[in-house]
């Protein structure tokens, strides 16, 4: 099958160019069709916004991108997977980039970094690098609906953002009385709101974080029977949520 070269254009952006049927490029963008990617004018480009809907181009003489439809009747548009999954991890010295790029790619909805009372000090914020991750992981994926990435939380602010509508999901270890995370999953079948799991730091949380999450409405789970790294533990819950919401639309 042939390889399907995809760019994610911000909406805004696009609906500018409806009358002229042209897209244009940033200097990056056009950097990585020609000099990444080798393509040559004529070569076809398939373009999704973010939100659902994808149409092709193809990449002009000068430099652009010329629709093949107008923007108005797109080629596919398809609505938001349901229900909506959240992942919520604690910021870490190391992996935090592969459990942007690995949940965007499974299939996550939502991602929120938070900031535990136990997050080393060299686990850094990185939003702009996290932003360019989620896009280039957007368009290897062919994913037509961009994940979201909120603004760092601490864990003191973070349980009571949520309503009672979500399926609030706390990852713990060592913890006997609660049940495994698929466990609790297949107990699920209408969840209007969502499911959100949060991931704990290297240090696990804090008895003070477990009460708060126990008080704001956070369910404990497990992922297993061994001790996961928190970049390790946020991929395994990710695969989790989105294999049942896969199993859910099935039914």
């Amino acid at each position: 099958m042939a390889e399907r070269r995809r760019l994610l254009i911000d909406p805004a952006r696009l609906r500018g160019a409806q009358a002229l049927s042209r897209i244009g490029l940033t200097a990056s963008e056009a950097r990585y069709l020609k000099r990444v990617l080798r393509l040559r004018p004529g070569a076809e480009v398939h373009v999704v916004n973010g939100c659902g809907q994808l149409f092709s181009t193809r990449l002009t003489t000068e430099g652009d991108l010329a629709l093949d439809s107008d923007l108005g009747v797109l080629p596919e548009a398809i609505a938001a997977p349901q229900p909506p999954l959240g992942l919520a991890v604690s910021v870490m010295r190391r992996g935090m980039d592969e459990v942007m790029r690995m949940a965007c790619e499974l299939g996550v909805d939502r991602l929120q970094p938070l900031q535990a009372q136990r997050c080393v000090p060299q686990a850094e914020y990185r939003p702009d690098r996290w932003g360019v991750i989620l896009r280039e992981a957007v368009e290897q994926c062919e994913r037509l609906w961009a994940p979201e990435l909120l603004p760092i939380l601490s864990t003191d602010d973070w349980w009571g953002t949520l309503s009672a509508e979500n399926l609030r999901l706390i990852a713990v270890t060592r913890d006997q009385a609660c049940s495994d995370l698929s466990t609790v999953l297949a107990a699920q079948k209408c969840l209007p709101g969502g499911c959100w799991i949060t991931i704990g730091p290297e240090g696990g949380w804090t008895s003070a974080e477990r009460e708060s999450a126990a008080e704001a409405g956070w369910c404990g789970v497990g992922l297993g029977g061994t001790i996961l790294r928190s970049s390790t533990a946020a991929v395994a819950a990710a695969t989790a949520l989105c294999s049942w919401r896969r199993e859910l639309q099935r039914t």
